[in-house]
């Protein structure tokens, strides 16, 4: 790739360094050039090789301006680069400014649909969706299938998921006689079972895959290792949904090509990938946190909600020109069982009455933390492009604020760091045992 030097030095003057970054940004914007740049402590991350688009709040001060800030230009086509806009979109924005709690006007994944003229849209197209026995994963299918989806539905629990389908199909709105969801059988925490239910959805599926929502997920566990000994979180948040990818690969390509419409991949991640960046990136560090040294649940949970944001920016970056789109969606807080595992201390750490303001004010019913999947998977805004982003509150986002408090908005930046993509990408094709494209 080409890269051109600035042919002066950069101004230290904070002023003069936002002019310099709001200058680049619309010239990336008119003839394609992208501005990086590099080592920038923002709050406790590095940002390496994210695009600028705004000057962090953070770097408001002479004191946080490098002495030798590393900034260079790049001349390929910013068409095919990953992360935020420089304008996110945001067309929900005004009904999650003054949230009121569960049933609120923020949309649920039905307004989605209407609102994106998805109703009976995607009859022909086959959706999978891991997660589906409880929670936003019921929610999600149930979207689907109102959007006229071919919909095969995974999880664990077969006879709770047979309970989700036929209500589904019983409660439906919109579609009355589309095909009926179809059960697989998902467990994430083998791999083996991971191969075995792919091959069960191969084998029923008709070689049509178009959507694939990687939805399932835990939180907070204690330290404990699955069958494969990995570490609970990051095996069945990441590792699991990883493998059924690249199983499932051949299939999204093909549809992508026979339907001249390009498949989506959508990862449910969080806005807990805040609470930590990816903590390993090579086989000795891997094997070193999956020993448990250092374990806490959240920096766990936090680490796994990082890698589904890279797995899902490599995916874009990787296979985006042959036809399959990464999107990466938190779906805010929701009351589900998801939080089984959170303990006393836990809660305790909240407070009560923080914890009763967020019941009343943030959190979602889960047909309205299902919309923002719904959006990635449905919303023309992604046809074809705009791929490899996290996306909040069924929009794009920006950099994140100095605050961590549940509700606050943005990402940090690690998740764009492409250097740690790339390393997790080739860890993971070595531990769940594919070659690395």
């Amino acid at each position: 790739m080409p890269w051109l030097r600035l042919p002066y030095k950069v101004p230290q003057r904070p002023q003069d360094l936002l002019h310099l970054c709001q200058t680049s940004a619309a010239v990336q914007a008119n003839i394609g050039l992208e501005l990086l740049y590099k080592s920038i402590e923002v709050g406790r991350e590095a940002c390496h090789s994210n695009r600028i688009t705004q000057l962090p709040k953070s770097l408001t001060t002479p004191d946080y301006i490098p002495e030798a800030l590393d900034i260079t230009v790049s001349t390929r086509d910013t068409t095919a680069t990953m992360g935020p806009p420089a304008t996110p979109y945001q067309p929900y924005a005004e009904v999650h400014k003054d949230p009121k709690g569960p049933g609120d006007a923020r949309p649920t994944s039905l307004q989605i649909l209407k609102d994106s003229d998805a109703i009976g849209k995607l009859k022909g197209k086959t959706v999978l969706i891991t997660g589906c026995s409880a929670g936003i994963g019921v929610e999600t299918a149930r979207a689907m299938y109102e959007a006229g989806a071919t919909v095969f539905a995974a999880a664990r629990d077969m006879k709770k998921l047979d309970g989700v389908i036929e209500d589904i199909v019983k409660n439906a709105q919109e579609n009355k006689d589309g095909p009926r969801p179809q059960p697989i059988e998902l467990h994430l925490d083998s791999l083996e079972a991971v191969r075995k239910g792919a091959e069960d959805f191969k084998q029923k599926c008709g070689g049509q895959l178009s959507i694939l929502i990687n939805n399932a997920g835990v939180m907070a566990t204690p330290y404990s290792t699955t069958k494969d000994g990995l570490e609970t979180q990051i095996a069945v948040n990441h590792f699991a949904h990883f493998l059924l990818f690249q199983l499932l690969k051949p299939l999204l390509l093909d549809s992508a090509k026979q339907s001249g419409s390009p498949s989506r991949v959508i990862n449910v991640t969080s806005a807990g990938h805040r609470f930590s960046t990816l903590k390993f990136n090579d086989k000795a560090s891997l094997d070193a946190w999956n020993s448990g040294e250092g374990y806490n649940n959240w920096i766990a949970y936090g680490s796994s909600k990082s890698a589904n944001v890279l797995m899902t920016n490599a995916i874009d970056r990787k296979y985006g020109s042959q036809g399959i789109h990464g999107l990466a969606v938190h779906p805010g807080g929701i009351a589900t069982d998801l939080g089984r595992h959170m303990t006393k201390e836990d809660w305790e750490a909240y407070g009560e009455e923080n914890v009763k303001r967020m019941m009343a004010t943030i959190f979602k019913s889960t047909s309205q933390g299902s919309a923002n999947t719904v959006w990635a998977a449905v919303s023309p805004h992604f046809e074809g492009k705009n791929g490899g982003q996290y996306l909040e509150d069924c929009g794009e986002t920006g950099l994140a604020g100095e605050s961590d408090a549940a509700g606050t908005p943005g990402y940090r930046p690690h998740i764009y760091d492409e250097e740690l993509e790339n390393k997790l990408w080739k860890l993971s094709c070595e531990v769940v045992g594919v070659h690395e494209d």
